[in-house]
Order: C-alpha cells, then sequence, then structure tokens
C-alpha cells in the first residue's frame, strides 16, 4: 500500500513539473561594451518564471506575420558575458525584435521556421502546397510549383513542369509576373531607337567636357608663359643696366634671389643680355 502511494505521489510530481513547463524561444546573445551580437536560436520545454513587471532594459517584442505585436518582455543586460533570453514562444510568430535602452532596434531574428500556423486558413508567407496543403491549395502562388493536372495553371511553374500551363498556352515562367525571356515584339526596336540618341548626347557631353578642359589647360600655360616672358624682359633690362654701371654679374644675382626672383628666371635673362 505505501509503494503505491509512493508511486502516486512520485507521479502527482511528475505530472506537476510537466504542467508548468512551457515553450520558449531559448535566444543566446554576447553582450560587449554596449554591442549586442546574436549567437543563436532553439525551442525549448523550460520551467521559467518572467517578472514581466520590470519594464527596465532591453525590450524584447514578438512580432506576428502580419507585423502585430504578440507578446514583449524586458532583460535586464549590463555586464560583458554571454546571456540567455527566454522569450515565450507562439505559433504565429515571425520574428523577435530587441531594443535597447534608448529604444533603439539592436536586432531582429526571423522565427518564422518555427511557426506552426498550418491550419489556419490563410496561407501564410512562409507557407506553400508543400508544406501546408490546408491552407494553401494546388496553383496558388506560394514560390512552389506542385506540377499537379487539376486545371490550374501554377504561376510558380514553367509551361514545361506544369502540364496546365502548357494546356492554357501562357507561355509563361509566371502568369502574374513578365517573364524573363520574352520574343521580339514591335514595341522592342522602340525602346533600342530610344536609348541610342541617349547614349550618343552622353559621348557628346563627356567630348564637350574634355575639350574644355585642354583648353583650360592650354589657356593657363599660356598665361603663365607669356607672364613669365614679362619677368625675364624686365630682369634683361635691370641685369644690363647695372652690368653697365659696374656692377659684377654675382652681386646682380644675389640681390635677384634676395627678391624673390628664381634661378630659371634669372639664367634666361643673362642668356638674353650675352
Amino acid at each position: 500500500m505505501s509503494k503505491k502511494i509512493a508511486i502516486f505521489i512520485i507521479l502527482m510530481a511528475l505530472l506537476a513539473v510537466n504542467a508548468s513547463a512551457a515553450k520558449y524561444f531559448v535566444v543566446e546573445v554576447k553582450y560587449f561594451s554596449g554591442s549586442l551580437v546574436f549567437d543563436q536560436i532553439g525551442l525549448r520545454e523550460v520551467e521559467y518564471e518572467q517578472n514581466k513587471a520590470d519594464e527596465s532594459g532591453f525590450l524584447i517584442k514578438i512580432i506576428s506575420f502580419e507585423d502585430k505585436l504578440i507578446d514583449s518582455l524586458h532583460y535586464n543586460i549590463s555586464e560583458n558575458k554571454k546571456y540567455i533570453l527566454y522569450v515565450p514562444y507562439s505559433i504565429a510568430a515571425a520574428r523577435i525584435e530587441i531594443y535597447n535602452p534608448l529604444n533603439s532596434k539592436v536586432m531582429d531574428i526571423d522565427v518564422s521556421s518555427f511557426a506552426d500556423t498550418c491550419g489556419n486558413g490563410i496561407c501564410e508567407k512562409h507557407e506553400s502546397y508543400e508544406s501546408c496543403t490546408k491552407d494553401c491549395p494546388s496553383g496558388n502562388q506560394d514560390d512552389f510549383c506542385d506540377g499537379i493536372e487539376d486545371g490550374i495553371c501554377d504561376s510558380d511553374c514553367s509551361p514545361a513542369a506544369d502540364a496546365d500551363c502548357e494546356a492554357a498556352g501562357t507561355g509563361t515562367v509566371n502568369a502574374s509576373l513578365p517573364s524573363k525571356i520574352t520574343q521580339k515584339s514591335p514595341g522592342a526596336p522602340r525602346i533600342e531607337e530610344a536609348e541610342k540618341p541617349q547614349k550618343k548626347s552622353n559621348y557628346l557631353i563627356w567630348i564637350l567636357l574634355a575639350l574644355v578642359a585642354v583648353i583650360s589647360i592650354l589657356l593657363l600655360l599660356f598665361i603663365k608663359k607669356r607672364k613669365e616672358d614679362r619677368t625675364v624682359s624686365s630682369l634683361r633690362q635691370y641685369i644690363g643696366d647695372n652690368v653697365r654701371h659696374g656692377y659684377a654679374l654675382q652681386q646682380i644675382k644675389d640681390a635677384l634671389f634676395r627678391e624673390g626672383y628664381s634661378e630659371k628666371e634669372i639664367d634666361k635673362a643673362i642668356k638674353l643680355i650675352q
């Protein structure tokens, strides 16, 4: 009798533990010098009780596929170390957003692979005919080509992959989107012809800019040469006058150096005298 009571107590204790355990997104992050770095995420049943009364620290939001807030909580993250964040699981969660104390988003984690929305009557973005036939019917545009002969041309299929598309004579990869490979149409040459004058006008602009640059450089060189010729001409007269007055050539050169004239200009003027 006592054994039966003991077994019953153990079973009740195990049931109580399982009842208190709940599913959580287990997010592992690293905090260093004010920056939060994502490490990994998993799904686990754990016994954890979040203090929702505490609204300080980093804000964590669970967002649905319709961009609606499912739940939110806060975590105090301040020390340089690895943190494990327990975020309540939701079958409709699309992502987890984390905001720092200044209310700036610092992390956006995709959790759509953990979602369990199959059977809600809506073909969600992460679902297709392959993963959820309850919500996504055959021929639906869901990024999956089912290729089933059901009289519906699957817009995700090529004509070769879905016999219904060949029968319909669509000749396109996606009935709702333009094909990447199209036959030439009367409008195509007009587009090409419209592009040609634009290309020509671009070439002309570049040629004109190049000509303006060349002319500007030549003009600057001409002005510089003319100024140099005037300087040399005045130096020649100055040196000639001083030589006639009996000053030595080296004395004249030293005086001109002190005035700021270059050796090239002085030598040119002396050559003209000699």
